[in-house]
């Protein structure tokens, strides 16, 4: 699984040799002394940043493999007739979050760097957007971890560990500054067109990322010690007012067609051993679905063998003449994107902010443009998005947890293979209400799936800071903000 991550990851910096080779006409004079190697004027930003990007995605949904990973955690995949995952993780799940303190981190610091030092000011705001997300996510499964210290290789072999306030306080340091660097009318002698994959260079694109991704972050310190959830809540509505304004900001990878192996949760479609019908998907989705007549189904799914729709309890073997749906290969397609963030997830942000200030009627509209902007996304008919926004099912209870379960369904829905964040949002919340023992076979863990990351080995047995910590009970607890 490694090596195959590891692989996606080199064909994803193919896309970044190609504009290296295409820019520079004399690559071949480049450092032939291998005494005198020099960081040449033909490595410039606007060479580097595809580079960083494609390391950024596939660091950001590397839990998307589907045997051992989110997806049937969350019942978006399971396994047929197969022993399934049962969440008792081993202490090397997880590393490669932790790797990217010497692969996408490192290399978005150094562009950071770079753009710094020669003054182009819009590649240092997207560089430091780029690490501020890595760092979040590093600070959401590690909890306590290494700070910056933890990329100077060599000279910082034993890094000390942060706490997760002093990690949030340095990502969202380097997304004020970012804001106001791409705000800025003077941006040096290059700025990002083209070379930005994900966002055309639109620098007011990345702004609204920046704000919505705060927004993100506010959110889920509504339950930390000493937080005030309604204050967290008016400084996550704050940010998202200046945040994503519709599905043309949404922040992704879109693969290319003639890139076979780079699209991760293509290939398992591909191997999903369902007999060449795709990736199956759980009984806990499906059902959820079917409660809300939901419309989507007949694009992301096939129907099940013995007519509507039907999922798959993870392991168990499928009987003659009662094949489940699978997911539709023009759906789960070669060119998928890698999702960093939706704007429908904006909006149910949006949601869940109003919904902890009593704000009914404003959660329950919010909730509704986040589903509908999901539709919308992936070409549901319009009259079929009016007609389920218009089901009593979707009134918004007038009570906090009815009104917060309700949001986090919709949400859960609306993220089926696009991000992390229904992990976060169950650790953090509570909901969707997983019942795992009818999702998985066997399963280890009927309660929860882990809370937090483990700490890798190499970093228990060579690093006293990391020892001194102690690797934690990944089941009992989850990162400072797990504390609902």
């Amino acid at each position: 699984m490694i090596m195959k991550r590891i692989f996606r990851r080199y064909q994803l910096l193919l896309l970044a040799t190609f504009a290296l080779l295409a820019g520079c006409s004399d690559w071949m004079d480049v450092d032939q002394d291998p005494n005198s190697i020099v960081d040449g004027p033909l490595i410039t930003e606007d060479v580097m940043l595809i580079g960083v990007q494609a390391e950024w995605t596939a660091m950001a949904t590397t839990k998307l493999e589907t045997w051992y990973g989110f997806p049937m955690w969350l019942s978006w995949h399971a396994i047929e007739g197969s022993t399934p995952a049962t969440f008792d993780v081993n202490a090397n799940w997880g590393n490669e979050v932790w790797e990217s303190y010497s692969i996408s981190l490192k290399h978005a610091v150094e562009l950071y760097d770079k753009a710094k030092a020669n003054g182009n000011t819009h590649y240092q705001g997207i560089a430091g957007i780029i690490a501020a997300h890595i760092w979040f996510y590093i600070a959401d499964v590690y909890d306590q971890a290494p700070l910056e210290d933890a990329i100077k290789g060599l000279d910082a072999l034993q890094p000390t560990l942060a706490q997760q306030s002093d990690i949030y306080a340095h990502a969202h340091g380097l997304l004020d500054e970012a804001i106001g660097l791409l705000q800025a009318g003077n941006q040096g002698e290059l700025s990002p067109g083209l070379d930005d994959y994900m966002l055309g260079g639109d620098t007011e694109k990345w702004v609204r990322f920046a704000h919505s991704l705060k927004a993100r972050q506010a959110l889920r310190l509504t339950y930390a010690p000493g937080m005030d959830k309604v204050a967290q809540a008016d400084l996550a509505l704050a940010h998202l007012a200046q945040g994503m304004q519709s599905n043309d900001d949404n922040v992704l990878w879109e693969h290319l067609e003639d890139l076979a192996n780079a699209n991760l949760v293509f290939d398992y479609m591909n191997r999903a051993y369902s007999g060449g019908l795709g990736l199956t998907p759980g009984n806990y989705l499906i059902d959820m679905m079917n409660a809300f007549n939901d419309p989507r189904r007949e694009i992301m799914f096939t129907e099940a063998e013995v007519g509507g729709y039907e999922g798959l309890q993870a392991g168990a073997v499928v009987q003659p003449g009662q094949k489940p749906s699978h997911y539709r290969f023009t759906y789960l397609s070669m060119s998928y994107p890698d999702h960093i963030m939706t704007y429908a997830e904006t909006r149910f942000l949006q949601a869940e902010a109003h919904a902890l200030k009593g704000e009914w009627a404003l959660a329950e509209a919010a909730m509704k443009a986040g589903a509908r902007a999901d539709m919308e996304y992936i070409g549901v008919d319009p009259a079929a998005i009016d007609a389920y926004l218009a089901q009593a099912a979707l009134t918004l209870p007038a009570n906090e947890e009815g009104a917060q379960e309700l949001i986090m369904e919709q949400k859960y829905l609306s993220n089926v293979f696009r991000t992390n964040e229904t992990y976060f949002d169950f650790i953090r919340t509570g909901y969707p209400t997983f019942d795992f023992g009818y999702m998985i076979i066997n399963v280890h863990n009927t309660v929860t799936f882990p809370r937090r990351f483990p700490y890798p080995l190499n970093e228990l047995e060579r690093n006293p800071n990391v020892s001194a910590v102690g690797q934690p009970d990944w089941f009992a607890k989850g990162p400072t903000w797990d504390n609902q």
